[in-house]
């Protein structure tokens, strides 16, 4: 048996004991009962077994479907594990899984129809989408309660479908809802979907709270994933991924704006908490606090824009890292996707980074890093900088190793059309942060540190127009 997942879970169960998620237990059980006045639809009375081998998808939406005419209500599944495909969620529908009850996704794929998705996610690949729980232009729609949601991932290929006219071999999303108003989910443990856990496209007015993710089975299993959403929190949550553990996009041609991530404890073998690298419409008022990152080998936090979507007024403050590799990664870039909307402007343009600050961040680095993953980074284009980034109240530590040669202080590519990542430049001029092609950068009261020596300096700025380094201590030569 392999230990890994389990210690990866015990390291994510203290770091939620210490920050004091209460709505998190060791099992990840929130307890919400039913409330008073709600009319209740039991599964059982529409047919359901719950007993993890019969088929339960008709008797599950058959509830779903009553509850709907009669103008909204409560399913409840109570305890057992009930087996199903695709089911849809309506308007003014709560699906309430009490304490006990596991909603467990089939493994055959003939059991999640195909659905059209008008933007291709170039992640991922096509235009179809397969979910487990999905619902469309729905309003007032929750999934809660103290039960697990199980997507059966480890049955579906680790090979991702990228050829959108491919027949077989897809693999379904957990929760996907698209085009939904006043959503919420809460206080559940939602474990190995097929591909990305939630996630949410189009939607307004989205609360997400109480969540324990764990999906560690494959590549391209995210943990949330905000698309072109509007008005959302997401807040209290416990994220342990193989990919991505938190991320926003925009696929569309709309912003994905006005989002709080807050007091969130995350694991990811890829990134921590990211934006982009789907940045079509761009990202606006975004606030990210009091978060715990563990074991993201690709990146703490990344800020990207390389569609054409301007990325602007982003505010992140107080987070803790631990075995984190480029804290801090800052991106504009030039690669242009337009994800087949025939409005959006052609060629697309070089969307704007500006207005970002980061403040209050604790941060350690693998002692194993390669010196071309662990630098600090803000990057733009010739003729197209980052603009007004402050970086304040850092106390990192980087692994060190950088020789002599590797200071050097020219001939790093561009890569202005490459997918972004903080690797892409290869091994940086210096062992810290990183800066070029950019204005008004402010770097305040800050500490670097090293684990061993490093022949490179802290800090390297090339092409930056008004840079402020103010108390700046670090052990470097």
């Amino acid at each position: 048996m392999d230990a890994r997942p389990l210690r990866r879970r015990a390291v994510l169960g203290a770091a939620v004991a210490a920050l004091g998620l209460t709505g998190l237990s060791a099992s990840g059980a929130g307890r919400r009962a039913v409330p008073a006045g709600e009319t209740v639809f039991d599964v059982r009375d529409h047919g359901a077994r719950g007993d993890g081998a019969t088929r339960d998808t008709a008797a599950i939406q058959a509830a779903i479907d009553a509850a709907s005419a009669n103008g909204g209500g409560t399913v409840v599944l109570p305890a057992g594990r009930f087996l199903t495909g695709t089911i849809v969620l309506r308007s003014r529908v709560t699906l309430h899984l009490t304490p006990g009850a596991v909603l467990l996704g089939s493994p055959d794929v003939a059991d999640y129809p195909a659905r059209a998705f008008p933007a291709r996610d170039l992640d991922v690949g096509g235009y179809e989408v397969w979910a487990l729980v999905f619902a469309e232009d729905a309003e007032d729609l929750a999934i809660e309660g103290g039960g697990v949601i199980d997507g059966n991932g480890a049955h579906f290929p680790r090979e991702v479908v990228r050829d959108p006219d491919a027949a077989g071999r897809p693999r379904p999303r957990m929760v996907f809802f698209r085009n939904c108003r006043r959503v919420g989910l809460r206080d559940l443990t939602l474990r190995e979907s097929g591909l990305w856990t939630v996630h949410l496209a189009l939607c307004d007015a989205v609360r997400l709270a109480g969540l324990r993710i764990t999906s560690t089975s494959h590549i391209n299993q995210d943990g949330i994933v905000l698309d072109s959403c509007r008005d959302a929190v997401v807040s209290d949550c416990a994220v342990d991924t193989e990919d991505d553990a938190v991320v926003l996009k925009s696929s569309f041609p709309r912003p994905c704006r006005d989002v709080v991530v807050r007091d969130c404890v995350v694991r990811s073998r890829c990134a921590g908490i990211k934006l982009g690298t789907q940045s079509l419409g761009g990202f606006r008022r975004i606030a990210i606090s009091h978060c715990v990152l563990h074991d993201c080998r690709l990146g703490g936090l990344k800020l990207q824009t390389v569609d054409g979507g301007d990325l602007e007024d982003v505010t992140v403050h107080d987070l803790v890292m631990h075995d984190v590799a480029a804290p801090i990664a800052i991106r504009r870039g030039r690669r242009g996707f337009d994800f087949g909307f025939r409005e959006v402007e052609r060629p697309r343009p070089v969307g704007a980074l500006r207005g970002v600050s980061v403040r209050g961040v604790r941060a350690t680095m693998p002692a194993d890093a390669r010196r071309d993953g662990h630098t600090m980074s803000i990057a733009g284009l010739p003729g197209h900088p980052v603009e007004d980034v402050v970086l304040a109240d850092l106390d990192i530590t980087f692994p060190g190793g950088g020789t002599p040669d590797e200071a050097r202080p020219t001939g790093i590519p561009e890569q202005e059309s490459a997918y972004p990542e903080h690797t892409m430049f290869g091994v940086l001029p210096a062992h810290a942060l990183w800066v070029r092609h950019a204005a008004r950068v402010a770097v305040r009261d800050v500490r670097f540190g090293l684990a061993a020596p490093d022949a490179r300096p802290a800090v390297v700025a090339d092409d930056v127009v008004d840079l402020e380094l103010t108390g700046v201590r670090s052990t470097s030569p």
